[in-house]
């Protein structure tokens, strides 16, 4: 059997026998050292004091499981002053006490690590290997954690153990892009105990966090730190938001008067929709301006094609003359329909397709929308649904107006944006102070520090308490949020290790204790 132990690849073992069953396939084997050293005093041993068997589980081999019947020698230890008087040697391939080979247990660990214990379990039964999710959690606890180390640069963020009410740190070396740690905690001393045990370290992304900030100042005081560009965008866009609320009053009267201006056919120009031969034609332009290496915006823009229109007609999705009109045949069906009280239009166009129809939705809505209108529900034995209460504005929709830089928006927001600033002195001047910070953002250069001074004292002066609050809070933290608007690091990346570590607790159900949470992260 010699050819079996060297294709085996189980050292320090001699192959036997070998029983093949339809379930199972079993070898009979043997131990071949010839000395051991006691575990317990280090004494070498070559007296053979007798044998026992094991029974451990191997990979399994082709579509059958794997049992090996292994004759283990038991030594007698040659110390008198040995409480150790018999003991059998270790294998690295086979632990003592286990039940399972070491290359069989790290395959599990590997599964459970990947997809959770319950899920291992069932694909391990899959691949003919028998495991309980209670004993592939077991493994999962004996893998030995990897070492830590120093990084140069640092990104730092919380992640929710229990959202509302526990939280812990997850720290990630930016240069290598792997977890480095997770802690339990993100109080100041949890992080700052941390940072002093790992000195060394120059860079560190961080929240806007008070803790972090004070954790990292008293333990890395020379390490630089880097405010999250995306969290100071946060702020911004909060800042806004809660200054349109504070003064919604306001802000209702200027938009009022603003969509008053749009409404009149002087301030205006709109491009009506085509229809016909127009539409034909309409279609051939854009298709020649999409070989001619236009952008869907750039084209739409051009010929006053709608942007979703433009990208469905480029993709080859359909054309003008796909969309067949309503017939007489198309109509009557519909009011069948609705005067059966079938008020769904996604419902009717299902029939509808089956009847030849190859347009979209939208005609049916406007039908039904126009028999609603004329017969009031008079034949309908469906009761129709109340109608939601219209908002003034979008309070949603107004704060990306104002934070996105102007060079993002499309010409009408852009007219938009103007006629709300033209509107009020205190709202022009608070939005140029928000589109300033906006910008530093988009150039990461060394000006921006003076920039960023220079804005400051300026917003400290804004008639806008929203402004002067934030103003306030960046300065408090002026070297992190200039380094961020200098540096190209930031914690985006610590960001999407924290989604990982989420989509490993949801594996595990949100019942994984710390610790074993700690070691998937770690070890996945």
């Amino acid at each position: 059997m010699s050819a079996l132990t060297d294709a085996y690849c189980l050292p320090e073992i001699q192959f036997g026998t070998l029983h093949m069953s339809p379930e199972r396939l079993e070898i009979t084997a043997e131990t071949m050292e010839h000395s051991a050293v006691c575990p317990h005093c280090g004494q070498l041993s070559q007296r053979v004091h007798g044998y026992y068997w094991r029974h451990p589980k191997d990979l399994p081999c082709g579509a059958k499981a794997v049992q090996l019947s292994l004759r283990v020698r038991r030594f007698l230890c040659l110390n008198p002053a040995c409480s150790m008087h018999t003991f059998s040697s270790v294998s690295k391939a086979l632990p003592a006490f286990s039940r399972r080979t070491a290359r069989l247990q790290t395959v599990l660990a590997r599964l459970g690590f990947g997809m959770g214990a319950e899920r291992a379990a069932t694909t391990s039964h899959d691949f003919h290997i028998s495991a309980s999710p209670d004993a592939i959690l077991r493994i999962m606890k004996t893998q030995p954690l990897p070492d830590t180390w120093t990084p140069r640069v640092l990104g730092v963020d919380d992640w929710a153990i229990r959202k509302g009410q526990t939280y812990g740190t997850i720290l990630i070396d930016l240069e290598r892009h792997q977890v480095i740690d997770v802690l339990k905690d993100r109080s100041t001393a949890v992080l700052r105990d941390w940072l002093k045990a790992h000195p060394g370290i120059e860079i560190i992304t961080r929240d806007r966090a008070s803790d972090y900030s004070r954790a990292v100042t008293e333990a890395a005081p020379k390490a630089l730190q880097i405010a999250d560009r995306w969290h100071l965008l946060c702020n911004l866009s909060g800042l806004v938001r809660e200054w349109i609320l504070r003064e919604r009053s306001k802000w209702k009267e200027v938009i009022s008067t603003v969509k008053t201006k749009l409404a009149e056919p002087e301030s205006v120009t709109k491009t009506g929709r085509k229809t016909g031969e127009g539409r034909r034609q309409q279609y051939q332009e854009v298709i020649l301006l999409g070989k001619s290496g236009g952008t869907y915006k750039e084209i739409a823009a051009q010929t006053g094609v709608p942007y979703a229109t433009v990208r469905w007609w480029l993709r080859g999705d359909g054309s003008p003359d796909d969309r067949s009109p309503l017939t007489e045949a198309h109509r009557d069906k519909i009011k069948a329909c609705w005067t059966a009280g079938i008020d769904s239009s996604l419902e009717i166009l299902r029939q509808l397709k089956e009847m030849g129809y190859t347009g979209s939705v939208d005609p049916v809505r406007r039908l039904l929308y126009h028999l609603d209108l004329e017969q009031g529900l008079q034949g309908r034995s469906v009761p129709a649904r109340p109608r939601a209460h219209r908002r003034d504005f979008n309070t949603t929709a107004l704060t990306r107006l104002l934070t996105m830089p102007r060079s993002f928006l499309a010409d009408k927001d852009q007219r938009f944006v103007d006629l709300v600033c033209d509107g009020n002195r205190e709202i022009a001047a608070g939005y140029a102070l928000v589109q300033r910070f906006r910008n530093m953002f988009l150039n990461l250069t060394g000006d921006n520090k003076v920039n960023l001074q220079s804005w400051l004292s300026e917003a400290a002066r804004s008639t806008v308490v929203e402004l002067r609050q934030f103003a306030a809070s960046v300065e408090r933290d002026f070297g992190a949020v200039s380094a961020a608007l200098t540096m190209h690091w930031s914690n985006a990346q610590t960001e999407g290790q924290v989604n990982k570590l989420k989509l490993t607790k949801r594996r595990h159900f949100g019942r994984a204790s710390f610790e074993l949470l700690r070691r998937c992260v770690l070890l996945a």
